[in-house]
């Protein structure tokens, strides 16, 4: 189901999840012992805590705000804003971004934060001393002081480690190396997050409630930044796959023949009966049966260069050898889908737009001089993709 979107003048779409409900519940919880005392009245001491909880969700609104605005500045697409129970995250996409626009992106949020602060401070020296409205002021920018240093910390997926990420890759020339280093300190940070609540725990020689609801939200912080930093490394071992994506290595041999064509013609008195070698003797063909002519460029793109067919074994092995100038490959062969032609000079995310655009389940490779003699199985592509080797057994 799709989260209700809420508009504020051109600003992107705010999604606003139930979740962000559990997390100023949370917060107020976190944030009432602040206040709970005798010269504060009870009923005050939790209006307070309820109000420098939606503080701080209006704030981290502003800190991705930060984010949007500036991802819009640098020609991004941006999406949507969502806040949900970990906080909150932007949604942008650009074609292409440098490292200097990645990085005041990535810093825009917590400047956003700091500037809150600086206005809660300059509110709370306007305040009377000891009030409730001076507490308020008080802890709400302690909290966005606190949210831009815990956001600028130099791992994966917080700010700070998206921003060293860019550094990086200016300074070394290699973003996938910056990647995985700040995705590793990331997973430190996660680490570091549930240690820092249970030393507190082992040196006080227990345990409270507060003490309890701080651990348990370290965990579900803790498990979140070990995610988003996971889900970095990931991408950076897909970048590389991508980045090293050449025809030649995911490519196999490959005869073309009609469907009308006989049986005989590929199976000589030679071939194996066993179909298991039948296979493997015949694993370099493919049957093509062109498709009626399309009506537009578009239709000729989607429909290929025809229909492919690989020969199926056994039933090629069960026809009698007496029968096989008699029957057509078509008869013995199993629908493999459109055929689509890839030029063999096209590698890496080159190549990966060019299949995105057009998915096929295989693709002749033609090469310079118009030959074609090698095929592409889109799932030995999508193997290679997920980090294993091509298969090319038939």
């Amino acid at each position: 189901m799709t989260t209700p979107a809420l508009r504020i003048g051109s600003l992107p779409p705010i999604r606003i999840s139930p979740g962000t409900l559990i997390t100023i519940l949370v917060l107020a919880v976190l944030v009432f012992p602040m206040y709970a005392g005798p010269r504060i009245p009870a009923v005050v001491s939790v209006l307070v805590a309820v109000g420098v909880a939606l503080f701080m969700m209006a704030s981290v609104l502003i800190h991705e705000i930060g984010h949007a605005l500036v991802a819009r500045a640098f020609g991004g697409k941006v999406d949507h804003i969502a806040l949900t129970l970990w906080g909150g995250h932007t949604q942008f996409r650009a074609e292409r971004m440098g490292h200097l626009p990645s990085l005041l992106i990535s810093l825009a949020g917590p400047a956003g934060n700091v500037v809150l602060a600086v206005l809660a401070t300059g509110a709370g020296a306007l305040t009377e001393k000891g009030t409730a409205a001076s507490a308020f002021w008080a802890v709400s920018g302690t909290l966005n002081i606190a949210l831009a240093v815990f956001n600028l910390l130099p791992g994966l997926p917080m700010d700070g480690g998206r921003a060293l990420e860019s550094l990086l890759g200016l300074l070394l020339r290699r973003p996938l190396l910056a990647t995985r280093i700040t995705g590793w300190i990331g997973r430190a940070i996660a680490v570091g997050v549930v240690a820092a609540p249970l030393v507190l725990i082992l040196r006080s020689g227990g345990a409270g409630t507060g003490t309890l609801i701080t651990l348990l939200w370290a965990l579900l912080i803790a498990g979140m930044l070990w995610q988003g930093a996971s889900h970095a490394l990931r991408d950076a071992g897909m970048r590389s796959r991508v980045e090293h994506l050449h025809l030649a290595q995911l490519t196999r041999p490959v005869r073309l023949l009609r469907a009308e064509t006989p049986l005989a013609a590929v199976l000589g008195p030679d071939a194996p009966e066993d179909p298991a070698e039948l296979a493997r003797h015949l694993q370099d063909l493919l049957i093509l049966s062109p498709d009626p002519a399309p009506r537009g460029a578009a239709d000729a793109a989607r429909a290929g260069v025809g229909r492919g067919y690989r020969l199926d074994a056994e039933a090629a092995a069960s026809v009698p050898t007496t029968l096989r100038d008699q029957v057509q490959l078509g008869a013995v062969a199993r629908w493999l889908g459109p055929i689509g032609v890839l030029d063999a000079a096209l590698e890496g995310e080159q190549l990966l737009r060019v299949i995105m655009a057009q998915p096929f389940p295989a693709y002749l490779v033609r090469e310079s001089d118009g030959a074609v003699q090698r095929l592409l199985l889109s799932s030995d592509l999508n193997q290679v993709l997920r980090g294993g080797a091509p298969r090319h057994d038939g």
